[in-house]
C-alpha cells in the first residue's frame, strides 16, 4: 500500500503544475447536493484552485425523471422543479438558491465539469440507466460540447437499511452492484467515474466503522431529543420529526452523515484536481484528527485505485 501511494503522489505532483478554477453543475438528487456541504471549504482552504459549484436539486430523482423534465422543461421554460444551489469557493458565505430547471442552466453558462449519477435506489440496476441516460447526455454535449462529463458513484445503504432487506441484498452486494452498474456506464461512455461508492467501502473496512445496528428494544429506550449513536458509519443517522404533536424516532439508513459528506468532498477534490486528498488541509470541526486522517486516506486510495 505504501509503494501504492508513493506512486500515486508522485503521479499527482507531475500532473499538477497549475491552478484551476472550475465551474461545475450537478445534475443529481439529494447524493449530489452534499457535495456543497464541504467542498467549496476544502478548495479554499488550498493553494491554487477555486470552484464555482451549481446543484440541480431533486429529491429522488432519477435518470429517467432528469429526461423526462428536459423534455417538458424544454417545451414549457417556466417550469421551474429543481432547487438551484449555487456556491462559490472564493465567497463561502454567499451561498444562492433559486428555482430553475436544468435546459436554462445549459443554455445560460458554459460549464468545465458536468455530474450526472443514477438515484439511489435504482443505482444497482443497469437497466434502469438507459436509454435515459443517454438522452440527457445528448442535451448536456448539444448546449455544453466543451464540458467534460463526469459521473457519480453513489454508495451502498447502512447495513439496517429497510430497502436491503425488501431487495434481499446485503450491504456489500449493494455495494458490488452499484460499483458494476457504473463501472459498465463509464465504459459505454468514456467518462470518467468519481468514486464515491468506491471511498465509503473503504472506510467501512476500518475497525471504527464496523456499524451495528440497535435493537427495536433499545431503541424504544430513547426519548426525545436523545438519539441513538451514528458514529459507527458514514452513512445514516437518527433524528426525530413530529406526528400527531409527538416526537418520533426516524432512521436514516441511506445518506451521508456528516463524515460522510467530508470523504465524498475529498474525494472529488482529489478528482477534480488530481491532487492527493491526504494533503487537504481543512477539516470539519467537529472531526476528530484521527478519524479525518482515516477519511482521506480512504478518499485517497479511491482516486488512486480510479485513476491509475
Amino acid at each position: 500500500m505504501l509503494k501504492k501511494i508513493l506512486i500515486f503522489t508522485i503521479l499527482m505532483t507531475c500532473i499538477v503544475s497549475y491552478a484551476k478554477e472550475l465551474k461545475i453543475l450537478m445534475i443529481g438528487n439529494s447524493f449530489s447536493i452534499c457535495v456543497g456541504k464541504y467542498l467549496p471549504q476544502i478548495v479554499n482552504a488550498g493553494n491554487n484552485h477555486s470552484i464555482n459549484l451549481t446543484s440541480a436539486y431533486i429529491g429522488g430523482c432519477s435518470i429517467k425523471k432528469h429526461a423526462k423534465i428536459l423534455k417538458k422543461a424544454e417545451t414549457n421554460p417556466d417550469f421551474k422543479p429543481y432547487l438551484i444551489s449555487i456556491w462559490d469557493s472564493k465567497s463561502l458565505d454567499k451561498k444562492v438558491e433559486f428555482k430553475g430547471n436544468v435546459n436554462q442552466l445549459l443554455k445560460g453558462n458554459q460549464y468545465d465539469i458536468i455530474s450526472i449519477q443514477q438515484a439511489s435506489h435504482e443505482s444497482f440496476d443497469y437497466q434502469t440507466y438507459q436509454p435515459f441516460i443517454q438522452e440527457v447526455i445528448d442535451y448536456i454535449k448539444k448546449h455544453n460540447p466543451k464540458a467534460e462529463i463526469v459521473i457519480q458513484q453513489t454508495w451502498a445503504y447502512r447495513s439496517d437499511s429497510e430497502r436491503l432487506k425488501n431487495w434481499k441484498l446485503s450491504q456489500n452486494e449493494m455495494n458490488q452492484k452499484v460499483c458494476e452498474a457504473y463501472q459498465l456506464l463509464a465504459k459505454e461512455t468514456g467518462f470518467r467515474i468519481i468514486p464515491v461508492g468506491e471511498a465509503v467501502n473503504l472506510a467501512r473496512q476500518n475497525k471504527i466503522y464496523q456499524f451495528t445496528p440497535p435493537t427495536k428494544e433499545e431503541l424504544e429506550k430513547f426519548a426525545y431529543p436523545n438519539l441513538p449513536s451514528s458514529e459507527n458509519d458514514i452513512v445514516g443517522k437518527y433524528f426525530y420529526s413530529t406526528k400527531d404533536d409527538k416526537k418520533v424516532l426516524n432512521t436514516d439508513s441511506h445518506h451521508l452523515n456528516f463524515k460522510g459528506e467530508f470523504l465524498q468532498a475529498c474525494v472529488w477534490y482529489g478528482t477534480l484536481f488530481n491532487e492527493n486528498p491526504d494533503e487537504i488541509k481543512f477539516k470539519p470541526k467537529k472531526l476528530s484528527e484521527t478519524e479525518a486522517i482515516i477519511l482521506k486516506k480512504a478518499a485517497e486510495e479511491a482516486v488512486y485505485k480510479y485513476n491509475k
